[in-house]
Parts: structure tokens; C-alpha cells; sequence
């Protein structure tokens, strides 16, 4: 082939090419639903491009001449033709849970996962397209799921909560402008099922039994050398979340005080197929909340706890930097803990309770005595408002039978001798 058959070859190549932007044009401008009108105003081409999400307005755009108003508009709908779509909650959904990952942490998505498996994956609501869900639609399929899971109204909270976060990625996504979720409102307190209110005997430790469960922890620590009963009786003395407790360092401690400030959390790793599994433990230096952060007073019980812990890590040889160690001299892991008390809670006799009853009883024994303030106690147990403490932490630690003549007192003080007056009448 010579080079002038070449030539006309790509002359033929071209040809064609201009042919198909050609139809390409068309196609898109005969879909274009606004009109192209030239403004003698300000003397260009003027139409509209529709909007991209559910609520805006149509956006004005200009060109000097109308062949690069035309190419505008094609550029839009091939834009929006390649963009992905991710126009329901079953297709935004990998992406939203992504970004919680890195916004959060990868244990926060691990949660919002299990709500998400629970009550929305391969539902239909999660199928139709998010313009195409209303107040009374979503309301609807909220009191459907409340109740076919009996749901109470924490429950509820929890799975509505990923609802409203997911309007609330799509809106910052650019994919609608309004949360349908957070419109929702109005469920009647009676479609919810009855939550049970744990009596006070299986959330703290009452009468004897904190009495009994550190002398028997004592007897088991002489018994075993297991240093994690011990610990749990340097909690009674205060208060930690179990996370807070096997994170605790020898250096967190001065003569009075002790500083809170890290905390072991479950270490999550994620997938190349995107999955998030539990992969053990890890050290943060925060703790729960802000004000999780703080100095806590050391009783003269709770040096005696620290004491005893120190000089057993002493007598073994091991030096870690951390307080509570296993038999191999590594950091504690909260399972250790919570193992063992439960094989105590068993030789009490008691309900099971987890370390959060150890919290709980603490806090309550703090409330009782009236020796503290309200400020103090909050202070205490690591929490912003003492209404949080108040509604949830404090319980009376003796039961109703022992506490007969308090009540007694409070309510016949003034009708006592009723029926000896009417006896003698």
C-alpha cells in the first residue's frame, strides 16, 4: 500500500469518527428537556442543565457561541452517564460503610454492619430508589420492623440511627438534598415492646455480697496467684470500665491519685472482600469519652490492692510497664478478668454480673454515703452530666427485705401510734 493509500484510509477513519460524535451529539441533545435560545442581553446562548438530585433547581449555563453550548451539554449527560449510581440504599451502602471506617473506626462499622445484617440487608426498602421513598413509606416500614423484632424503643433508636446516618451520607454524597429518616416522628410509645428493667439486685453487688466477693477473690488470689482477682478488688475501689482496668501502668499511679487515660478496645482488621472481622486487642490512649480522662483519689484499701499486684509482679520477675499480667508476665486482656468473675459470682451464690456491676456498686456506695458531692461522683466515674450517673449508675446496694425499718420509719413516722390511739378510745 502506498502512503497516499494510507492517507485516504485515515481520511476514511476520521470520516467515520466525525459520523459518530456526530449521532453521539444528537443522541444527547434530543434528550436535552430544555431550551437552547440566544440572549440578546448579554448577547450569548443560554439553557439549563436539570438538576442532579431530588429537591434542587435547574442550573443556567452559558456559551458565546451555540456549538460550545452543545458541547457543554453532551459533556454533562456522558459525565452523568459514567458516573456510578448509587441510587438506592442497597448500592450506597458498601461505600457508606467504607467511609465509616475511616471517618470512625473500623470497630464502629463493625456495629453498624450487625445492624445493617439484622434489620435492612436484601429488604425491599433497601432496593427502591432513594427518590422514590417518602415520610409515610419509610414510617410504615418502621412500625413493620418494630413489629416483626419486637423492638423496644432503645432497639428502635439503634436501628433507625443507621437510617439516618445513610440520608445523611447520600445528601453529603451530592445524591439527594433532603434526610427522610430524621422526618420521621410520631410512633406511639404503645407499639413498642415492654423493655425490662433490671431490679437493682442483678445490676450491684447489695447487702454482703461486695464483702464476700473480695474476701473469697482474696482466698483465690492465695490460692492462685491469678493477680485478676485482685483486680477486680482494686475496682470496687474505683470504678473503672473493664478496659480502662487491664490498661492501667504502674506509672499511672502517684502516692494519692491515679490517672485514667487509655483504655483496651477489640482490634478489627478489614478484608480484601471488604469484610470486617475481630482480630484481638488493642491499647488506645483515649478513653471512652472526653471525659473519661481523669484523676481518681486512691483509698487506703486501694493502695493495699495496688501493693499487693506490685509486689506480685515483683516476686515473679516481670517487668512490664503495665499493672495487671497474665502468668506469662504479658498485659492482661479483659476475658481474664471477667472469667474470673464469674467463677466468683458463682461461689457467692449470686447473679451473674460483669464489671460493670463492679462500677455500678462503687458509684452507688459513693451516693449513699452523702459524703460527696454530685460533681465529685460524676467526676468519679468518668461521665459529662450527673444525670447520666444518677439515672444509670445509682442503685440502692441494700435490698427492700434489709432495708425494713428505714421504711418503716419513713412512712409510719407520723401514724405510728394510730392504732393504739383508737385501741384506747
Amino acid at each position: 500500500m502506498t502512503l497516499f493509500d494510507k492517507l485516504v484510509n485515515l481520511n476514511k477513519i476520521d470520516d467515520v469518527l466525525d459520523d459518530i460524535l456526530t449521532m453521539e451529539k444528537k443522541y444527547y441533545l434530543e434528550q436535552h428537556p430544555y431550551e437552547i435560545y440566544y440572549s440578546e442581553h448579554d448577547k450569548r446562548y443560554r439553557t439549563y442543565l436539570p438538576p442532579q438530585k431530588d429537591g434542587e433547581k435547574r442550573r443556567p449555563i452559558t456559551a458565546v457561541t451555540k456549538e460550545n453550548l452543545e458541547k457543554k451539554i453532551v459533556a454533562y449527560y456522558k459525565q452523568m452517564e459514567e458516573k456510578p449510581s448509587a441510587n438506592t440504599f442497597e448500592k450506597l451502602y458498601p461505600l457508606f460503610l467504607d467511609y465509616k471506617g475511616k471517618e470512625t473506626s473500623l470497630a464502629n462499622a463493625h456495629k453498624l454492619n450487625w445492624v445493617w445484617e439484622t434489620y435492612y440487608k436484601d429488604d425491599d426498602i433497601v432496593k427502591c430508589k432513594l427518590s422514590d421513598i417518602t415520610v409515610v413509606m419509610l414510617k410504615s416500614w418502621f412500625l413493620d420492623k418494630i413489629s416483626e423484632f419486637e423492638l423496644t424503643s432503645r432497639k428502635y433508636k439503634e436501628m433507625k440511627s443507621l437510617m439516618n446516618m445513610l440520608y445523611d451520607f447520600a445528601i453529603e454524597s451530592n445524591l439527594i438534598s433532603s434526610n427522610v429518616s430524621r422526618m420521621v416522628h410520631g410512633i406511639s410509645y404503645k407499639k413498642y415492646a415492654v423493655e425490662h428493667e433490671k431490679a437493682p439486685t442483678e445490676q450491684v453487688y447489695v447487702n454482703d455480697e461486695e464483702e464476700n466477693i473480695i474476701k473469697i477473690a482474696l482466698k483465690q488470689y492465695e490460692k492462685t496467684g491469678n493477680t485478676a482477682y485482685l483486680g477486680i478488688c482494686l475496682n470496687f475501689t474505683l470504678a473503672l470500665r473493664v478496659g480502662e482496668v487491664v490498661a492501667l501502668k504502674t506509672s499511672d499511679f502517684s502516692e494519692t491519685l491515679v490517672h485514667i487515660q487509655r483504655q483496651e478496645i477489640k482490634h478489627y482488621d478489614k478484608l480484601d472482600n471488604g469484610e470486617i472481622v475481630r482480630n484481638g486487642y488493642e491499647v488506645v490512649s483515649h478513653g471512652k469519652t472526653p471525659n473519661a480522662d481523669r484523676e481518681l483519689f486512691l483509698t487506703r484499701n486501694a493502695k493495699e490492692f495496688l501493693a499487693m499486684i506490685v509486689r506480685a509482679n515483683e516476686e515473679r520477675n516481670f517487668h512490664s510497664e503495665y499493672l495487671l499480667l497474665d502468668k506469662d508476665g504479658e498485659r492482661m486482656h479483659n476475658d481474664a478478668i471477667n472469667n474470673v468473675l464469674r467463677r466468683l459470682n458463682r461461689m457467692i451464690k449470686t447473679t451473674q454480673k460483669g464489671n460493670h456491676s463492679i462500677r455500678k456498686t462503687c458509684i452507688s456506695n459513693m451516693g449513699e454515703s452523702g459524703a460527696l458531692s454530685n460533681e465529685e461522683i460524676r467526676t468519679f466515674a468518668g461521665h459529662k452530666d450527673f444525670s447520666t450517673t444518677e439515672k444509670y449508675y445509682m442503685h440502692a446496694t441494700t435490698s427492700i427485705e434489709n432495708r425494713a425499718d428505714a421504711y418503716e420509719r419513713a412512712i409510719n413516722s407520723k401514724i405510728n401510734n394510730v392504732f393504739k390511739r383508737v385501741q384506747n378510745a
